[in-house]
């Protein structure tokens, strides 16, 4: 049976640097790009490619800006009738204090909005859940942070309570950790939770239906793609953006961009 457009493979996406290595595919819908923290990855860290430096951001914004691109919030993915054209989706997961230093002046300069997805439990504190896998703390936004992401006019949507893999937990444990990270993000900071991340792209059928019955519009997966007309709104694909690869072919690319 084929699969249409929305549900095809991601043909082997490679992961999101410039603009002009994908036009022939934005061209088709609008992404949606996922970042995690912004910065200069520190001295002995497992997962560098979760950190894009600041200067490659400055540089994709620009880019976007000076081709006549605008952002677009992830509402515009709840069932599009048409696809959307020049328009790129910015999301970042966990809600990393690099975001509010490095990635909130460069967002308001250049006129893009953007959505982070905040884990209502570690809000002030560090990514605790990485620690057990032997990666680094790192800070995370704390309220008052957060309070000037939402005045700059960005969003904000849920990541579970704790940054738990849904799949590994009993429906009642997952129920909880869906249900009540909206409550508590929606408590705090008075506004609705509308979006939501799976937490290490996790998530199966039963999942997919706690996320809807819980009361989101939409929830974003780390599969790889883009995603056409008549997609699901809770399986949203996404591209990571990251740095390019170190070959004299993009070295020379960036030195002449």
């Amino acid at each position: 049976m084929a699969l249409s457009p929305a549900l095809a493979p991601a043909d082997a996406l490679p992961p999101y640097t410039n603009l002009w290595a994908y036009r022939k595919r934005f061209a088709e819908a609008a992404p949606i790009l996922m970042y995690h923290k912004i910065g200069s990855p520190p001295h002995g860290v497992r997962f560098r490619g979760l950190y894009l430096p600041t200067w490659l951001l400055a540089r994709q914004l620009c880019e976007w800006k000076a081709n006549g691109w605008a952002s677009v919030g992830l509402e515009e993915f709840v069932r599009p009738s048409r696809p959307i054209r020049k328009r790129v989706c910015l999301t970042f997961d966990d809600g990393y204090a690099s975001l509010h230093q490095e990635a909130l002046p460069l967002l308001v300069e250049q006129g893009f909005r953007a959505i982070v997805f905040l884990v209502p439990e570690r809000i002030g504190g560090f990514n605790e859940w990485d620690l057990a896998i032997g990666e680094k703390p790192a800070a995370l936004m704390d309220e008052v942070q957060i309070r000037e992401w939402m005045q700059a006019g960005h969003e904000i949507g849920g990541h579970t309570l704790t940054h738990a893999s849904l799949p590994r937990l009993t429906l009642s444990e997952a129920r909880r950790e869906i249900v009540d990270g909206k409550k508590k993000l929606e408590d705090r900071f008075g506004r609705s939770i509308e979006h939501f991340s799976y937490p290490y792209g996790d998530w199966n059928p039963q999942i997919r239906d706690l996320v809807a019955e819980a009361g989101y519009r939409t929830a974003c997966t780390v599969e790889r793609g883009i995603n056409g007309v008549g997609v699901d709104p809770f399986l949203l694909r996404r591209i990571t953006a990251c740095r390019p690869p170190r070959t004299l072919r993009t070295l020379f690319g960036l030195m002449s961009g």
